[in-house]
């Protein structure tokens, strides 16, 4: 069967003149014995095929030969919209006069060859249009139909196909024409397997809700013929992804990066996903291999941050390192590098990449990182006005984001604010009334102003929440707390020693009794039950751990020893003197 793309189509009008003109009429071609007449039963057929084609033959001479040598001759060098008009006129005025045999099918295929080149003007045609959609669109809606009028004149012009496909993609396409024409690429594409692969992927892009085994089978079918087709193994993970198959589509984000290590969009949806499921060892082993392949800045980074969820800091400082290395001008690593310097407590080295970064992009200043690693500074420098702004910012562009409100109400807590830190953390149990952490951070604010009976209600319902829960939640924080209250509360009515050492023997275990301050809770609610002996035992454990460990609270601890020596239970009522001086904001602030 013969098949050509319109490039090859002017050397096919050359070759054909050429043989037009050896083959000029002469009177033996004109006296050549006649055909022998068709058998019975076909003369309709071939009467049919001489109406359609209007041939007409004058001594042997096709009536439309001269303006197909016309055509011949233009198709040439034809390449602006009037050129090709001009061919595309003479093509059809050759057809309808009448063509035969080889002419008949040489025109029709030059003349698909030539609307398909006109197609591709149109197309062409529609991104100059400056945003115009109506105009584009009817742009798209001529294109189509001269693609149709290409593919009838020859039926086996793939290109076409995949034009009518991708045409029908934009808005307002028809989906059953883009399936139609895939399927009909894919037919004439059996001996180009890779063209082939593309064609599925075109196809299985348009399968709608309900047809998902459809579009699986047209990517499997489209990495059978090309195993390296990256937009099939992009799509192909993503249905994976969607199925739960996480190991199948590591596989294919694999074979992607294998081919493209630099593919960052392909490596950050994946880990991305990856992170998401709480499978980050997979997604720095897919990392890792991707950086075998090709060291990159970008993919150094990526990794990095699954170090920093890890709390790996050493080694996602050794690979901004190394992003940096490659590519000094990267403000994001610049800012995460940062980051890790503060929790370091090199202030100067975050300082530096915080600049640094500023001056490469000023605009990064507004960024939130840049935001959060100021207010990071501002707190080890211990401008905690400065660090509340910071986070009140954050939180401005995001008042949903209850992680910054936590981080705010420790703020206020740490300035010594503890009613602003209630206010902000009430407001976030009005949203979400079993959040563990914020109900713990409440209950130690009330403690910090003196409000016990409200404590012990905060620190009841985080321990009911959080039930045994001690990975996800400080279970052992929160049972010392309550414990150390109930055992200590100046309030006679909030005392309760027997659930005070339930509590703290929960806590000892949980610990395994390596943390002074829970032994000394433990020997505070044996106190308040009367029980010195056993309040001196594990008050002298605490005070020995404390001794070893160079707790900064030994020495409150030893005097909880003497005091319980002497037959004393522990009281304690903290209440925290507010910090009445205002936080001004950086607008309200003057440069003198």
């Amino acid at each position: 069967m013969f098949r050509s793309s319109s490039k090859h189509f002017p050397l096919l009008a050359l070759l054909c003149l050429s043989v037009s003109l050896l083959l000029a009429p002469a009177p033996a071609f004109a006296q050549e014995t006649p055909a022998d007449p068709p058998p019975v039963g076909e003369e309709n057929a071939a009467s049919d095929s001489a109406d359609e084609t209007a041939a007409e033959t004058t001594a042997g001479v096709d009536a439309g030969q001269d303006e197909l040598d016309e055509a011949a001759i233009l198709r040439f060098d034809a390449k602006s919209p009037r050129e090709l008009e001009a061919v595309e006129r003479l093509l059809q005025t050759a057809i309808k006069k009448g063509l035969s045999g080889e002419n008949a099918s040489f025109a029709k295929k030059m003349l698909g060859s030539v609307l398909l080149q006109k197609s591709q003007q149109l197309i062409a045609a529609m991104g100059q249009t400056a945003g115009n959609r109506n105009r584009a669109m009817q742009l798209r809606d001529e294109a189509l139909q001269t693609l149709d009028e290409a593919i009838k004149n020859d039926p086996e012009l793939v290109e076409a196909y995949l034009l009518v496909a991708r045409l029908n993609m934009l808005p307002g396409g028809d989906k059953d024409a883009i399936t139609e024409a895939t399927s009909n690429a894919i037919d004439l594409l059996a001996d180009n397997p890779v063209e082939r692969s593309a064609a599925y992927v075109l196809r299985a892009l348009t399968w709608g809700p309900g047809n998902e085994d459809k579009r699986l089978e047209d990517l499997n079918s489209a990495l059978k013929d090309d195993p390296k087709n990256r937009e099939a193994l992009q799509a192909r993970a993503a249905i994976r992804l969607q199925n739960q198959d996480v190991a199948g589509a590591i596989e294919d984000m694999e074979r992607v990066l294998a081919e493209d290590p630099t593919n960052l969009q392909v490596a950050q949806t994946v880990v991305q996903k990856l992170a998401d499921l709480d499978r980050i060892d997979d997604a720095l082993k897919l990392l890792s291999k991707a950086l075998e392949a090709k060291p990159s800045e970008g993919l150094y980074r990526m990794r990095a941050i699954l170090y920093r969820m890890q709390l790996k800091e050493e080694d996602a400082l050794a690979d901004l390192n190394k992003a940096l290395a490659m590519q000094p001008q990267d403000p994001i690593s610049l800012l995460q590098r940062a980051e890790i310097s503060v929790g370091r407590k090199n202030l100067q080295a975050a300082k530096d990449d915080l600049r640094a970064a500023e001056r490469i992009a000023p605009g990064v200043a507004a960024a939130e990182q840049a935001i959060f690693v100021r207010c990071l500074i501002a707190i080890e420098e211990g401008r905690m006005a400065d660090a509340i702004n910071e986070m009140k910012t954050l939180i401005d562009r995001d008042p949903t984001n209850d992680g910054r409100k936590l981080q705010l109400a420790n703020l206020y807590l740490q300035d010594d604010r503890p009613r602003q830190a209630i206010e902000v953390l009430s407001s976030i149990l009005d949203r979400d009334p079993t959040n563990v952490s914020v109900l713990r951070s409440r209950a130690d604010a009330y403690l910090s102003v003196g409000d016990h009976d409200k404590a012990i209600d905060d620190y009841e319902r985080a321990i009911k929440v959080a039930d045994d829960d001690s990975t996800n939640f400080d279970l052992s924080g929160i049972l010392n707390n309550l414990a150390w209250v109930l055992a200590t509360s100046p309030q006679d009515n909030v005392r309760d020693g027997a659930r005070s050492v339930e509590l703290g023997e929960r806590a000892v275990e949980l610990t395994d009794g390596k943390e002074p301050h829970i032994l000394s809770t433990l020997a505070a609610g044996y106190a308040e039950l009367g029980d010195f002996e056993k309040a001196i035992q594990w008050s002298s454990k605490a005070v020995e751990v404390g001794k070893e460990q160079e707790h900064e609270q030994l020495e409150q601890l030893e005097q909880e020893l003497e005091q319980y020596r002497a037959g004393k239970p522990w009281r304690e009522k903290q209440e925290t003197e507010e910090n009445a001086v205002p936080i001004l904001s950086p607008e309200d602030l003057i440069d003198t």
